[in-house]
């Protein structure tokens, strides 16, 4: 297959690098600045349980530019979940007839925001699990459980596409999946992420600390129904159980760990607050449902994320 990744960053280049390391496809990662100069002259290494990667630069091709790829059967969009309504219109040098384009954000909304953009037919709906980070540039650790990788239609179709780009994943040990109600994973995803790092920013504390406090821990409840009342409104019925699968979740993580949208907010950076805590509000607005905790962490946390992104200062 050809294959692009766009936004090859801590979790694309990790998906991507597996991608390269069987020699069977041709991947193209799109990146920026220092991570992206690093690739072109040194190659991509990849550190993981999974099994270490030394990837040189001639065994696939890495730019900031999709127009310097050209279409290709395969787009993965793994920039932030803020980028993506721009990055719709950025990819479209690389769609062709038959090209399928999977998002990997957190949240609930990219696959929508791509079909705003793109033809419907091309956007197949997808999920990950994984820890990776860049801790400097060309390179992507991992550490924690396995990676998983979850596709399916949006419409939850059998799709010969869909198997094969399946396929393809679990050739290169990528722990992937199809789901037909793949809308579910994603709000079964935010069911975890979205309490854990709202909850994590607003008590500043680890994911040790705020589960095992009682009122604290009643706030991540409250998320979790928010967020199964909201899936609702979408059509998407989580069941009976989702908020004790979610809880035990958060129970089986690290004592001393903290989500990404936490660490982000804490060090005064842009993150995912709209698509992992907003997203709660404006639906629950628009269906007149009440989102009570989610409107107050919200709220809490939007000052700074606008002075994160230079929209307020003090």
């Amino acid at each position: 297959m050809r294959v692009a990744v766009f936004g090859a960053g801590a979790v694309g280049a990790y998906f991507g690098g597996r991608l390269i390391e069987t020699g069977e496809h041709d991947v193209s990662l799109i990146a920026r600045g220092p991570h992206l100069e690093a690739l072109q002259t040194r190659g991509l290494r990849i550190e993981s349980p999974e099994g270490d990667a030394d990837l040189p630069s001639d065994a696939f091709s890495a730019t900031n530019d999709p127009e310097d790829v050209g279409q290709v059967d395969v787009v993965f969009v793994a920039v932030k979940t803020w980028m993506v309504p721009e990055g719709a219109e950025a990819i479209k040098p690389l769609i062709g007839p038959e090209t399928r384009v999977i998002p990997l954000q957190n949240g609930v909304e990219a696959p929508e925001q791509l079909t705003n953009a793109l033809p419907a037919a091309h956007v197949i709906g997808g999920t990950c699990r994984i820890f990776t980070a860049v801790p400097e540039p060309g390179l992507v650790r991992h550490t924690g459980p396995t990676p998983t990788l979850t596709i399916g239609e949006l419409d939850g179709s059998d799709s010969a596409p869909v198997e094969q780009i399946c396929s393809s994943l679990v050739d290169a040990n990528v722990s992937a999946s199809i789901r037909p109600d793949i809308m579910a994973a994603l709000w079964e995803k935010l069911l975890f992420v979205g309490p854990l790092g709202g909850v994590g920013a607003v008590t500043r504390a680890p994911i040790g600390i705020f589960r095992s406090q009682p009122e604290s821990r009643q706030l991540l409840i409250s998320c979790m129904e928010e967020i199964v009342a909201a899936a609702a409104t979408t059509g998407v019925n989580l069941g009976e159980g989702a908020v004790e699968s979610g809880l035990r979740l958060v129970d089986a993580s690290p004592v001393d760990g903290t989500a990404s949208m936490q660490r982000d907010i804490a060090s005064n950076r842009p993150s995912e607050l709209e698509a992992q805590v907003g997203v709660i509000p404006r639906l629950g607005q628009r269906h007149h449902v009440p989102t009570p905790a989610h409107d107050a962490i919200y709220a809490a946390l939007l000052p700074s994320e606008l002075k994160a992104r230079g929209q307020l200062s003090w």
